[in-house]
Order: structure tokens, then sequence, then C-alpha cells
């Protein structure tokens, strides 16, 4: 809240890279949840047109951050950022919000952030991943995981989102690549009708699900059978290898991370990325490109 207010050089940059595009719903990643949602409600104002202003928000409170009040990572403390639902420093951290210029059906919304992880793993499996009592209280989604109905012209959209954890930063066991894998794959179980009845509407996730197909880390078996799912398409494996990434980092290098993936049926007008950002600290706002699509609805 207090980067938003002073509109510091990194807010600055995007503000202004989000402007830029003019999308009409936008999912946005790692933003702080506050009180009433008021950082999201100031960015929405500087990000909206006036005739067309960002009149609608979803933004649930996060797993991140939340103490579990156990020692999951093993370092003799039950209080660190790693020993949280999600990993934080501070309840809230690095959220999600769904900003729309058409009706979010807050109402109809599906929010899975309180769905535990063994509710889409085999309990024997997690014996190996997670301490014996972390099991019956070990939320699934390290951020949040929801589906977001949008109204457009007597009609809905549906926003799948989540933001899974970095299958990194854990040990031999590769508890965070395992994870990674079982939040991406929860949208499989979703769509299988496993936690309900879904409507059969379009939709689009979009979301971190923080693997590349290729390189990096995590499980990439179980992403590419992700990706081949026929209920969604992904049109930005049409790309050139080289422009797929979405993020840039020092070490790892360029990383497809972040998915726009409509569903099947849904006719796609364009799609692309934003330019790679430069790695100036000064002024970088994230290394994350902004993915876009344009559909027709």
């Amino acid at each position: 809240m207090r980067d938003i207010q002073r509109l510091t050089p990194q807010v600055r940059a995007v503000v202004e890279l989000i402007k830029s595009y003019d999308a009409d719903i936008l999912v946005l990643q790692s933003i702080d949840y506050d009180y009433k949602n008021q950082a999201a409600k100031v960015l929405a104002q500087l990000i909206s047109d006036p005739t067309t202003p960002y009149a609608y928000i979803y933004a649930p409170f996060p797993n991140s951050g939340i103490p579990s009040g156990l020692d999951i990572d093993g370092d003799g403390r039950n209080d660190g950022p790693r020993d949280a639902q999600g990993y934080g420093r501070f309840p809230g951290q690095g959220g999600i919000a769904v900003f729309s210029r058409f009706e979010i059906d807050s109402q109809n919304v599906r929010d899975f952030g309180t769905l535990l992880w063994r509710d889409v793993s085999a309990s024997k499996s997690l014996e190996q991943l997670l301490p014996k009592d972390a099991i019956p209280i070990q939320r699934l989604a390290s951020v949040g995981a929801a589906a977001v109905p949008i109204r457009i012209d007597g009609r809905t959209l549906w926003i799948l989102t989540h933001h899974a954890t970095p299958p990194l930063f854990d040990g031999p066991e590769d508890r965070n690549g395992y994870r990674n894998a079982a939040e991406n794959q929860f949208w499989q179980f979703y769509l299988d009708e496993v936690f309900g009845d879904v409507p059969s509407d379009p939709f689009i996730l979009a979301a971190q699900l923080n693997v590349d197909p290729s390189r990096g880390q995590g499980q990439k078996a179980s992403l590419n059978s992700f990706l081949r799912d026929d209920r969604w398409s992904d049109p930005f494996s049409e790309l050139a290898a080289e422009n797929r990434h979405t993020a840039i980092f020092k070490t790892a290098g360029k990383l497809r991370l972040s998915y726009l993936l409509p569903s099947t049926g849904l006719q796609i007008l364009d799609f692309g990325t934003s330019k790679t950002i430069p790695q100036n600290d000064d002024v970088r706002h994230s290394r994350h490109r902004l993915l876009w699509i344009d559909v027709d609805f």
C-alpha cells in the first residue's frame, strides 16, 4: 500500500505497462492483501481509464504467511516463513487479485484456498513429504486457487487462477516439486467434477504454474501432461521457442512460468507477451512478463 501510494518507480512502471495493454480483465499475482483490499482498490484507480474503470475486484485472503504452528521445514522452529501454509513472512503476503470492467459474480465465486493437500494426493505419499502432524492441516494452495465467474453481456466467462509454489527450496524429498505439481493438477480434478458440478461456460486458466516445460526445476512430465489436456488450448506454445519465456532470472535464465490457457472452443483472436524487462533494479517492475490474450466472446 505504501509503495502504491508513493508511486515508486516500480509501481509506476507496472501501472504504465498495464494501462498500455488496456485489458478488460486483469489477473495480478504477488500483490499483498490488506484490510478491505485497500491496496488493490488504490491500484485499480491508478490503472483504470476514467470511462472504463476496473469497477470489480476479487482478491481473497491468501494462504501465504498464515502460521501453521508446526515446524514444516525441519529447522527446529515453527514460526519461519517456510512453516506457514504457504511461504510468507507475514499473513497476506503476495496474494492474487482479479480486476474486471465487467461484473464479477461474487456470490458464485468458488474459493479453494482452504482445500487440503491430502484431498488431492494420497496420504501415503504425503507421509514422505510432510511431518505427520502437518498432513491433517496442510492446505494445497500455497497462495490461493479460485474459479471466478465474470458476467459479460448476459453470459459467463470463468477465470480459473492460482499461484503454485516454486518447485525449489526443499530437500531430496522434493516436497515443493510435488506440491507444485499437485496445485497445477488441481484444475484437472476440478473439471472432472471431483469437487462438485462445474458449469459448461467457457473459461480461461490464468495462473502462475511456476514450472517450465523443459528448463529449470520441477516435474516436467506432470506439467507437459497437464498442458496436453484437451479441455484447454495452449496458444503460446506456437511462439518461437526463444520467445515463450515469461520470466528471466540471473542464474536460471529464461523460463516459462506464467500461463493463459483458454477452454477449447473459445475463439482466439490474438495473443502475446510484453517485452523482456531490462534488469535494472531502479526501474524494473518485475522479472515476469505480462501475458495477454484476445478472445471472441
